[in-house]
């Protein structure tokens, strides 16, 4: 059982996200209210990021100019 315990539990991707939200309900003062609020924003801060960030990645690639081909033989050119 202790095994188990421990391969499930002791990974950071489980336990950081505890310790933070567990931080963040100290500070507030166990208020579920403020905490639900604050995780809410910081999701939709985060997803705004992500999708701009993506979108600015997209945009970044189209601008690139497109690989010239050499006029005798079709194959690109490399110079």
């Amino acid at each position: 059982m202790k095994a188990l315990i421990e391969r499930q539990l002791y990974r950071p991707a489980v336990v950081l996200p505890l310790l933070v939200l567990m931080r963040l309900m100290v500070t507030l003062d166990f208020n579920l209210m403020q905490v639900t609020f604050v995780v809410v924003m910081k999701g939709s801060q985060y997803m705004f990021q992500a999708v701009f960030r993506r979108r600015f990645d997209q945009a970044d690639r189209s601008d690139a100019r497109p690989p010239q081909v050499h006029a005798m033989h079709d194959k690109t050119c490399h110079c």
